[in-house]
């Protein structure tokens, strides 16, 4: 009778994990949907040369790395639109999140794309694009980003 208790016990242990690692799968699925379209709402937002847009976006201590290794904090970023020139962005399908503790989440995605800065030579670029993301005052930020270029 005892060993059957324990039986039933353990099983209905093992049943509320698998509920709340499931349910937790699904806020992480939640998740990076929300980050991907801040993420994609952030190139319309170069593109656009919409600052607000940007300025919403990015926490005050962002840093963005390009694929061609030039770093921007958040101010430089802004005076970067004025030069930059999105003419064409594509992403791929695939793309992950993986949650580093409860208020930060790293964006794990593809994208080629073709810009110019300064109205010079257009260059495609296709790299992997890592985003972190922190929560803050329950408000998602873009606070670190970074282009690895991929053949």
């Amino acid at each position: 009778m005892t060993a059957r208790r324990s039986l039933i016990l353990g099983g209905a242990l093992a049943l509320a994990g698998m509920s709340t690692a499931f349910a937790q799968s699904g806020d992480v699925m939640k998740l990076r949907e929300e980050l991907m379209a801040l993420e994609k709402g952030s190139w319309g937002f170069m593109r656009d040369k919409n600052y607000d847009g940007m300025k919403n976006f990015l926490g005050d201590d962002a840093l963005l790395i390009f694929g061609d290794g030039n770093r921007y904090n958040k101010r430089q970023t802004l005076e970067l639109m004025k030069d930059f020139s999105l003419l064409n962005i594509e992403y791929e399908p695939n793309y992950a999140v993986r949650m580093l503790s409860p208020d930060v989440a790293t964006l794990l995605y593809r994208v080629t794309y073709t810009a110019t800065v300064k109205g010079g030579t257009p260059e495609t670029m296709k790299v992997l694009s890592s985003s972190v993301y922190a929560s803050r005052d329950g408000k998602w930020w873009s606070v670190l980003y970074q282009e690895t270029p991929i053949k």
